[in-house]
This record gives C-alpha cells, sequence and structure tokens, in this order.
C-alpha cells in the first residue's frame, strides 16, 4: 500500500515539477564558478601585494624610527616616548 501511495505521489509531483521547470530560470553556476576563480586569483595576487606593502611599511619606518633617533641626538632634545594601546 505504501509503496503504491509513493508511486502515485513521485507520478504526481514529476508532473507538476515538469510543467513549471524552465532551464532559462536556472541560477547561471558555472558563470558563478569562473567569477569565484577570477576572485580568488585577484585576491591572492592582492595578499602578495600586502604582503609586499607590509616589508616596504615596516622598513620605511624603521629608517623613520631612525632619522628621528639622529635628529633628537644632534639637538639635544628629549625624544617623546609613545606609549602604544593597540588591541588586537
Amino acid at each position: 500500500m505504501e509503496i503504491t501511495l509513493y508511486e502515485a505521489a513521485e507520478k504526481y509531483l514529476r508532473g507538476v515539477l515538469q510543467e513549471h521547470f524552465d532551464p532559462k530560470k536556472l541560477p547561471p553556476i558555472t558563470k558563478w564558478q569562473t567569477e569565484r576563480e577570477k576572485l580568488t586569483a585577484d585576491r591572492k595576487q592582492l595578499d602578495v601585494d600586502y604582503s609586499k606593502l607590509r616589508t616596504e611599511t615596516a622598513a620605511v619606518e624603521k629608517i623613520k624610527r631612525s632619522v628621528d633617533d639622529i635628529l633628537h641626538e644632534e639637538t639635544g632634545t628629549p625624544q617623546r616616548t609613545r606609549k602604544h594601546d593597540r588591541d588586537i
């Protein structure tokens, strides 16, 4: 009895779904996949660029600190100390 009811329900649902099924309304999955691959490649390149910029920024900050130290030594003024309170 249950198998018969299942088969009847399956037949009914297939008929109803086939009437409403339109392949043109399907989401563009392949487009999304290619876009995701492109964006992933772009993100990886941006990560590389960011890493380079962080390295360059650290070097520039080190040079700036050295210049500040030299200037303070030459002028004889005491250096201001900075307290960095940063939450990570």
